[in-house]
């Protein structure tokens, strides 16, 4: 966010002003010229090898996979001590990969046998890996593509002796058509306004090292590099994933005038950090994070969090291509559990499959449909009970609650939870100590759960209500699907039926409901959250300030009467403009109108 007062006043001689849209990665707004950047891609042809050369291309291959490593580590280091750990993680992953044994040795044995160079073979081997991940839709794999094709690069311009450049000179919004996290890093060091992306989305690891690096930008923008040229004047709107060329006069005072507004609201919810989130009339709900990693947990306590809603574990599978040992796990949990205290932390077990990529898996019609989350875990009952057996050894915190995902049936829960009673009797047995009163509860992701859920209510400690998946399965609507992203609607009248169903269901059998997924992080949802009756909302942490300030604002009656109002609506065109009408005139300091009539939020990425 950086206004600049000397930019000219308005579009260029004879141009008009052309708006795009993609999908906002990174919050904040920049204003300022453009910077075309493309990044020189590395090629290959194929040899065929005479025995002399054979021995040179080895030690070729070997003096390249070494300088690709020591590259990494410098910048991995610079990630680490200039932004953050998460930030440093994306690239010690790949460093990781550069440092799998397998890898080298299949490219030193081919390059004997079949007498073929070495950067040809690279190649080559390095699609094999990505066939391998291209089975699957999940965000997380994707990454490990694109990870996967930027070691590629490394590894052959180390081959070729040729050097990554990104640099600029000069206050830029960097137009790209990718950017890759090295990429990023090395903009970074440069004074760089915001990134407009042709590609990506928000889970990219460019688009987490941008927020990491609070720079604005805005990814999937597919026609920002065919419209733009170096010098361009753009206004680059991070929050409602917008990219203005040529701007005109009124635009650019429009937009410094919110930079203004965004500073002054930020400074404001400063103050909330150690504040309950509590209604005026006197009603509590937990404000928490979902989280991966434990070095997040510090910005969750800067943001306000009161816990973690959401730990994931399936980075741990992820990383390394195989399941964690218990051992592995038990640290894991036991330190974002002493990271967290007293704070709850609710570990939710590997919810693995479907989209989420599982190796040596049988081909699936449809995957979202098929061997997935707990059913997984019921086919895999020992690599199951080393992860019950690590979450109860670490619960001796008491700050731990366990949650087992894509539970369709009783029975699945029953099962296992007979694989925890289980683990927990060769703990006992062994004398290893854990929390014996942990609460155990279960993820609402299906519609068969939601229709379940009285029966349910008797058999877990609370319910988290997974939106993601919940919204996808009730309207049968593939939320990777880009021909039908229209029809995915958090505001469904059948989807907030569903939550209060749940909701209400848990509250008659004395147990409390939260959710957990995207929704719960959605401002423009928290009124009808907090007046749907959830005990605890778990969302990204930077919107942990708005949400609270939303809710602390807001008396429970008049969200429960408003809710009321929306729960009356027949259609999703009728709740969502209602829903945004009042929000943007119930808070106007969080809100604002946009062109087609909707409504954003001023605050939220970033």
């Amino acid at each position: 966010m950086n206004p600049d007062t000397a930019l000219p006043a308005g579009a260029a001689p004879g141009k008009h002003e052309i708006v795009l849209r993609g999908m906002p990665a990174s919050g904040g707004i920049a204003i300022g010229p453009a910077f075309v950047y493309e990044r020189e891609e590395v090629y290959v042809t194929e040899r065929t090898l005479s025995e002399e050369e054979t021995g040179l291309e080895l030690d070729l291959l070997r003096d390249a996979f070494t300088r690709a490593r020591r590259e990494l580590l410098k910048i991995a280091e610079y990630a680490r001590t200039q932004l953050s750990e998460e930030a440093a993680e994306i690239f010690e992953s790949q460093l990781m990969m550069l440092k799998d044994p397998v890898l080298v040795r299949s490219l030193e044995t081919r390059i004997q046998q079949e007498r073929k160079n070495a950067d040809f073979l690279i190649h080559h081997e390095i699609e094999k890996y990505k066939a391998l991940l291209g089975a699957t839709d999940d965000p997380l794999f994707r990454e490990r593509m694109t990870d996967l094709d930027e070691i590629a690069q490394r590894l052959l311009r180390s081959l070729q002796k040729k050097r990554l450049r990104a640099t600029v000179e000069g206050r830029h919004i960097i137009v790209a058509a990718s950017l890759t996290p090295a990429d990023s890093i090395l903009f970074s060091r440069s004074d760089v306004l915001g990134y407009a992306i042709d590609t990506g989305g928000i889970t990219s690891h460019t688009a987490i090292l941008a927020r990491s690096l609070k720079i604005p930008s805005v990814v999937a923008i597919h026609e920002a590099t065919r419209h733009i040229s170096t010098g361009d004047l753009l206004i680059l709107d991070g929050q409602r994933g917008l990219l203005f060329i040529y701007p005109t006069a009124e635009r650019i005072a429009e937009y410094r005038q919110k930079i203004h507004r965004i500073e002054e609201l930020e400074e404001s919810l400063k103050g909330l950090v150690d504040l309950p989130c509590v209604t005026p009339d006197g009603h509590a709900v937990e404000i928490s994070a979902n989280a991966e990693f434990v070095n997040e947990c510090d910005y969750i306590l800067a943001q306000g969090g009161n816990g973690i809603g959401l730990y994931r574990t399936e980075h741990l599978y992820i990383l390394e291509g195989e399941f964690p040992s218990e051992q592995e796990q038990f640290v894991a949990y036991s330190s974002i559990a002493q990271s967290m205290y007293p704070r709850p932390v609710i570990i939710r077990t590997f919810d693995i499959g479907g989209d989420k990529f599982l190796q040596d898996r049988q081909a699936e019609e449809n995957p979202s449909l098929g061997w997935r989350g707990i059913r997984v875990m019921l086919d895999m009952p020992d690599i199951f009970k080393q992860q019950l057996r690590a979450i109860l050894r670490a619960s001796t915190t008491r700050n731990i609650k366990l949650m087992f995902p894509m539970i369709s049936g009783l029975v699945e829960l029953r099962v296992a939870r007979k694989h925890l009673n289980d683990a927990r009797a060769e703990l006992r047995e062994q004398g290893v100590p854990f929390d014996e009163h942990m609460q155990v509860g279960m993820m609402i992701e299906v519609p068969s759960s939601v229709m379940l859920a009285d029966i349910f209510a008797k058999e877990v400690d609370f319910f988290s209500i997974g939106t993601n998946d919940l919204i996808q399965y009730l309207l049968a609507v593939d939320r990777n699907n880009d021909l039908i992203t229209d029809l995915y609607q958090e505001f469904h009248p059948s989807v907030l039926r569903a939550i209060r169903h749940v909701v209400n269901t848990a509250h008659e059998a004395g147990i409390w409901a939260g959710v957990c997924g995207e929704m719960a992080g959605n401002p423009m949802s928290s009124v009808l959250l907090l007046g749907l009756g959830l005990d605890e909302l778990s969302m990204v942490p930077s919107v942990i300030p708005t949400v609270k300030e939303i809710i602390r604002s807001t008396s429970f009656e008049e969200a429960r009467r408003f809710t009321d109002t929306v729960l009356a609506m027949a259609t999703a065109t009728e709740t969502k403009t209602c829903v945004a009408e009042y929000m943007r005139v119930r808070y106007p300091d969080f809100f604002t109108p946009v062109q087609n009539g909707d409504t954003c939020p001023i605050l939220g990425l970033g």
